[in-house]
């Protein structure tokens, strides 16, 4: 009797151990690194929430925050005869198969078939490309994804995949407003990549560039199975968090969990930022192409050209009936084929009419088969932007404002100034944001706030034979003043947006000028408010590294506050890729008082 009840005991544990296991390896997967990120789960204060907002994401009516219900949700899915609901999630099925949770069969999916069969995936490619001037989503770059193709010949029939906000027709104000504060909702599309380069390429002129990532076979079917299953869903979109950039570290992540990507950016995600966390993870990225855009090719072409090709290149653009036949023939195939190209940028410009773009198109390429054969290799300085200085920035400075000492730091989010080291960036433009300046005046024993800059853009773009862009800036901010007459010190609030031209002298001088429209309020101006308009002029150079910015400009306003004649010198010497000593004067003439300082400083940039 006594054995038997033993014989029982063991049965009975052995039960319970059988029962109880697959529960408990089921609850420690539901927090595993695996299967947090396959579904975007990220911490709060009061448990997990996915990064995901539509319904048909979750299984579990509480999937979005709860990751247990959400696992146990997705097992008793794949052990039903849901076929059809099966086939939305092929990438959480291979995730669970491949831990031991269930050994289920696939179901057959047509469409999931057909998506795989358009992409015939072979690789995945993060891209980066320049910043688009002309357009406020767009400022900081973009990031995007290519699944490469295993068809034979170009990646040009590969297909792009691009996370994205719907923002339908809003424009102005509200797409501001709206970007900033999660209105909008974002999802990724699947278009041919040809799509794509014709888009940053030709058409917006921004450089492409390819980072190929080193993921294995399995990891690389994974992320294909896993960009099915978000591309049926959506997510609140923010402009500087979560935006097209953070949602592919999210990606990475849910392939390689181990990569932790998307949580080194908890606040705001700026693309050129997840790319150099990108290139720096261990192993991740491998090969890299440089894809200019061609804007830049032509001008690429024309910089190489003798002045006598270039005269006859401007003169086959600008006469239809040019005879080609003036053009040397050692040169004749470089200045048509150059034109040939130029026509083509300013019929996808929109500059160009269709029955002109034909007309000259033809009469180009006729002569460039009749001449002989003179190719030239285009020349490009590959500045990688990954080895750009970071985009926030700490600013250390010391100074006299009228002979009175001050010291003050100074902290940027975001992004680049015309004096930082312009290495990866575009020549000619700056984008600050929430540029905070804290300042302690000696004499005072004061510490105020001095500045804040909320927004900061300048597009100077030089203007040449072949092309003439406008460059214009835009400032918001507020400053610490004050008024010359009374000495009261306070807060002015100030907006203004200016146009001109620029001419670039050679590869280190930029002249600008530029005329501005002013909007300032404030409690230290008399009625609080006035109006003005300015010329400006400026020169930005770089002699032996150090970067000089110098301005003067005069301000005529309806108030006699705000006429102003103002000069300005910034400079900065780099001494490694994130640090920089730096020299500010400025001189301000208001109503007979003028208002002097000098600082010197240190900055060091991060991300």
């Amino acid at each position: 009797m006594k054995h038997s009840l033993e014989i029982l005991f063991l049965i009975l544990l052995s039960c319970v151990f059988l029962c109880f296991k697959p529960a408990k390896a089921q609850d420690d997967f539901a927090y595993s690194e695996s299967w947090l990120s396959m579904v975007h789960y990220h911490k709060t204060i009061g448990g997990y929430e996915s990064t995901i907002d539509t319904k048909n994401f979750f299984l579990s009516p509480h999937g979005k925050y709860n990751p247990q219900e959400e696992l146990s949700a997705t097992l008793d899915l794949f052990a039903s005869n849901q076929d059809e609901k099966k086939c939305l999630f092929p990438a959480r099925y291979m995730l669970l198969r491949k831990n031991g949770l269930m050994d289920y069969e696939f179901p057959h999916c047509n469409d999931l078939e057909k998506f795989y069969k358009d992409l015939q995936p072979a690789g995945i490619t993060l891209l980066f490309t320049d910043a688009y001037m002309n357009n406020p989503s767009s400022l900081f770059g973009h990031t995007l994804i290519r699944i490469d193709t295993g068809r034979k010949g170009t990646q040009l029939v590969a297909h792009g995949a691009n996370y994205g906000a719907y923002t339908g027709d809003t424009t102005g104000v509200l797409f501001a407003i709206l970007g900033l504060t999660g209105g909008y909702y974002g999802g990724f599309t699947v278009k041919p990549y040809y799509d794509v380069i014709n888009l940053y390429n030709n058409i917006e002129n921004r450089d492409i560039w390819e980072f190929s990532l080193d993921f294995s076979e399995e990891e690389k079917n994974l992320f294909v199975a896993h960009l099915w299953e978000v591309g049926q869903a959506q997510s609140r979109y923010f402009f500087f968090s979560r935006n097209c950039s953070y949602m592919l570290m999210e990606m990475f992540d849910a392939v390689r969990p181990e990569l932790k990507l998307a949580e080194k950016f908890p606040v705001h995600a700026i693309p050129l930022d997840t790319l150099k966390a990108a290139y720096n993870a261990n192993g991740l990225i491998g090969d890299i192409n440089y894809r200019p855009s061609r804007q830049r090719k032509i001008k690429a072409r024309v910089s190489a050209m003798s002045k006598d090709e270039k005269k006859h290149l401007i003169k086959v653009i600008n006469d239809d009936d040019y005879d080609y036949m003036l053009i040397p023939e050692d040169m004749r195939a470089n200045v048509l084929e150059t034109a040939y190209q130029y026509v083509q940028y300013r019929y996808v410009a929109k500059k160009l009419e269709l029955k002109d773009y034909r007309q000259k198109s033809f009469r180009l390429l006729k002569g460039i088969n009749l001449s002989p054969k003179n190719e030239k290799t285009e020349i490009f300085e590959e500045k990688n932007p990954v080895k750009s200085h970071d985009s926030m920035r700490f600013e250390v400075m010391s100074g006299f404002r009228n002979g009175d000492a001050y010291q003050e730091i100074s902290y940027r989010p975001a992004y680049h100034s015309l004096t930082d080291s312009e290495y990866g960036f575009l020549r000619g433009a700056e984008i600050n944001f929430l540029n905070a300046t804290v300042r302690h005046y000696d004499n005072s024993k004061k510490t105020v706030v001095q500045a804040l800059n909320v927004l900061n853009i300048k597009s100077y773009s030089a203007i040449d034979e072949l092309f003439a862009p406008i460059s214009y800036d835009i400032n918001i901010e507020v400053q610490r003043e004050e008024n010359p007459l009374t000495g009261k010190e306070g807060y002015n609030g100030y907006a203004f947006g200016g146009a001109g031209a620029s001419y670039s002298v050679n590869d280190h001088l930029l002249l600008y000028g530029l005329s501005r429209t002013y909007l300032a309020y404030g409690s230290i101006i008399p009625h609080n408010h006035y109006i003005g308009v300015s010329g400006a002029i400026g020169a930005l150079t770089d002699v032996f590294g150090l970067r000089i910015l110098a301005e003067a400009e005069k301000v005529f306003a309806s108030n006699s506050f705000g006429d102003k004649t103002k000069y300005k010198i910034d400079s900065a010497y780099p001494l490694s890729r994130n640090t920089a000593l730096t020299t500010k004067y400025s001189f301000e003439d208001n109503r007979g008082r003028d208002f002097e300082e000098i600082s010197f400083g240190l900055r060091v940039y991060f991300y």
